[in-house]
């Protein structure tokens, strides 16, 4: 595994999602991460947390920052500069929404909120390759 990061902001706009999500390949790919199922977990808790950001925080940007370190982690960081918490919710088989921290708590190791950021660790390796 290599070292790799990437950090951006953005205003608080859906469409900016699917940029995370092209960050967020870009970077494991850099720190040498093949595997596909591996890339799709990292970028569906990305796409979470983001959407998360955008759609019930209060501010009009987002911060977004991943880091993969040598031992195999990739940390998640997402920044939506507004004071209220995430919430994992038990969304009914009719509701529309509501799963997005559920995800996140079954496939992230860890998570949290700091500040007014939201943050998760994954695993992304070891790697042969």
């Amino acid at each position: 595994m290599r070292a790799a990061q990437a950090a951006l902001s953005f205003d608080a706009q859906p469409r900016h999602v699917e940029t995370a999500r092209r960050v967020t390949a870009a970077v494991l790919g850099e720190a040498g991460v093949r595997d596909s199922d591996t890339i799709g977990t990292v970028q569906l808790l990305v796409s979470e947390i983001v959407t998360n950001a955008i759609v019930h925080g209060d501010a009009n940007s987002v911060s977004f920052r991943i880091t993969c370190d040598t031992a195999g982690e990739a940390l998640i960081e997402v920044d939506d500069h507004s004071s209220g918490a995430p919430e994992v919710r038990d969304a009914g088989p009719e509701d529309e929404g509501g799963r997005g921290m559920r995800l996140v708590t079954y496939f992230a190791r860890d998570w949290g909120r700091k500040g007014t950021c939201t943050w998760c660790t994954v695993p992304v390796g070891p790697v042969t390759g």
